[in-house]
């Protein structure tokens, strides 16, 4: 199914039109005019079952709105918008983003306050656009492609702050109110202030009220939703925070092979609470043929408008083509809650370069940056370079102490462009709900202080106030959530150990250089080699845009060089990037009818 989309330009009165306008084929997405608009704006809609923003209509861009523990309809999002009820803007639940026409040539969208929902924007002299598109934003003036962004994606995977694969072309922020018309586009932000700092035994009471009251609430409403449950902690507590007389008539699902960590133990956790377990798995991947593969990630790619990782993307839609239809409950978000990119005791100075250096060598880029044979050792060297000097400006643009930073940069950052794109890529298809990106839990965790979040204290804790027996179960990897709830040497001692393990393994990941690819992304990066191996003409372009090196380009076409998942998907990526440029070129001429 084609996701619900739009494009919006505003043309100030005499202003030039941008060059893609007059494209032959893009005539008909930005026609003057139209229903219900007026002079000056230009408005394209398209996907399945679509409603055009109106003066009198909402395009809601997710599959629900939410504010808090109730939803809201049409005419309630359009208030939020458009200014009786725009303090509620805050509490609407990500991924949330909308559009509605203010009067005939004033457009007005809206994302939630974690920028998870993207929406992307540019402008030129006497214009602006607007679109949930980057892709169709880029054709309007056959934007280049923005070197800094690449050499970002190359080493993470994924992009920092708002950039795109596009100069120019930049994805609205979190809180982001776009106000679009007269050919001008004005963003302004609602992002929450700072928050206020809490104890740890205010915030475990808290949240254990929040989540009780806001799962209920919504199983009230939607009582077929599944709990995506694995073994690990955030989901556990989701479970834990539903009532147990209520539990057998709620229905779990996981996604792994049969004998993974995750199914073994989330299948005992449905057994002992009496869920109805459903089990995904990827059987039947590895036989499609390299021509359906790589159609499955292509559409991937465009659907995260190139800035993230295809091959998860496409994994996940092939595993849920035979999921149970119905609302998902998630739990992603607990990472913040337990300092996810602490490395060692929590430090408070400022942040330094060296630090800096241990996170992003050692953490960060461990497993999605391209490996460096693959790429031109200059640009190869640069981007790793700039991708560090870059997240050192954001770490220490927080004014925090080291611990917090990462925090911020972890929340503002990796969950918006990482997390954030790749629920943008499904939110109309699979709706779904996670009670962890509620404005009061995340208000909350970052009022906390970082020991109380390291080694999953906070968590913990929580998970034992929500359920003592589910508490003393271990986890994926890692103790049951009661040892780590309270402080004391035979504890301190076995939460060391874990941490020794798992930053053990990305150590031995790096020494030895391999990359841990996503759930199903080997299987479908080697059909993807198989059908570039068929046809070799599709990575002609990337081959003259010099990021990557001939040499090791030709030995993947000819067999002698097999590629790393997260090479492969960089280069679908870059490809339908390129390809995009190449066709917007074609299609436009000088002219402005």
């Amino acid at each position: 199914m084609d996701q619900p989309g739009f494009a919006a330009l505003s043309l100030a009165a005499g202003a030039t039109p941008p060059r893609g306008v007059a494209g032959p084929t893009r005539r008909a997405w930005w026609q003057e005019g139209g229903p219900g608009t007026g002079p000056g704006l230009r408005l394209a809609v398209w996907g399945d079952g679509a409603v055009r923003p109106s003066t009198s209509a909402v395009m809601l861009l997710c599959g629900d709105a939410r504010s808090r523990d109730r939803r809201l309809g049409p005419e309630s999002v359009r208030r939020v918008l458009l200014g009786p009820d725009q303090d509620l803007l805050p509490t609407l639940m990500p991924p949330f983003a909308a559009v509605t026409l203010r009067d005939a040539g004033t457009l007005v969208a809206a994302t939630d306050g974690l920028g998870f929902r993207h929406l992307y924007s540019t402008g030129g002299p006497g214009w602006g656009a607007v679109s949930t598109s980057a892709r169709a934003l880029a054709a309007l003036t056959d934007a280049p492609l923005d070197r800094e962004a690449l050499a970002v994606q190359t080493m993470l995977g994924w992009q920092l702050g708002t950039r795109t694969l596009f100069d120019g072309v930049t994805k609205v922020g979190p809180g982001g109110l776009v106000t679009l018309g007269d050919g001008r586009l004005v963003e302004t932000s609602y992002a929450s202030p700072e928050p206020e700092p809490t104890t740890l035994e205010a915030a475990v009471v808290r949240m254990r009220e929040m989540l009780r009251g806001y799962l209920g609430a919504y199983l009230d409403d939607h009582p077929d939703a599944v709990l995506q449950l694995t073994g690990g902690q955030d989901s556990r507590l989701l479970l834990s925070a539903i009532a147990p007389a209520r539990r057998p008539s709620v229905a779990a699902m996981t996604l792994g092979p049969p004998d993974c960590a995750d199914q073994v133990i989330a299948g005992a956790l449905a057994r002992r609470c009496g869920l109805q377990h459903e089990t995904l798995t990827l059987d039947g991947l590895d036989e499609l043929s390299p021509a359906e593969a790589h159609e499955l990630c292509l559409d991937a790619a465009a659907r995260l408008e190139l800035m993230a990782d295809p091959l998860a993307a496409a994994a996940l839609d092939y595993a849920e083509l035979r999921a149970r239809p119905g609302r998902r409950i998630s739990g992603l978000g607990g990472e913040l809650a337990r300092g996810f990119y602490y490395l060692g005791p929590v430090a408070h100075e400022k942040p330094t370069m060296r630090r800096t250096l241990q996170l992003t060598r050692w953490r960060m880029f461990v497993n999605d940056a391209v490996p460096p044979d693959a790429l031109e050792p200059e640009f190869h060297d640069w981007a790793r370079d700039f991708t560090t000097q870059d997240v050192h400006r954001i770490l220490a643009a927080t004014g925090h102490g080291w611990s917090a930073a990462t925090d911020d940069l972890y929340l503002e950052h990796r969950m918006q462009r990482w997390a954030g794109g790749t629920e943008t890529a499904v939110c109309t298809d699979r709706v779904s709900t996670n009670p962890m990106l509620d404005d009061r839990f995340i208000a909350t965790v970052r009022g906390l202080a970082p020991e109380d979040k390291r080694n999953s204290r906070f968590l913990a804790r929580l998970q034992v106030a929500l359920d003592e027996d589910l508490a003393r179960i271990p986890l994926d990897g890692r103790p049951a959530p009661a040892t780590m709830a309270e402080p004391g040497l035979h504890r301190a001692v076995g939460n060391a150990r874990g941490v020794i393990r798992r930053g053990g393994r990305k150590v031995t990941q790096r020494l030895a250089g391999r990359r841990r690819p996503p759930v199903g992304g080997a299987v479908l990066a080697a059909a993807v080699v198989r059908h570039w191996r068929e046809r070799p003409q599709l990575l002609e372009s990337v081959a003259t845009a010099g990021f990557f090196r001939s040499d090791w380009l030709a030995g993947v076409v000819d067999g002698t060089c097999t590629p790393e998942p997260s090479a492969v998907a960089l280069l679908i990526n870059l490809g339908a990037a390129l390809a995009g440029r190449t066709a917007a070129a074609a299609e436009s001429t000088p002219s402005y009818e």
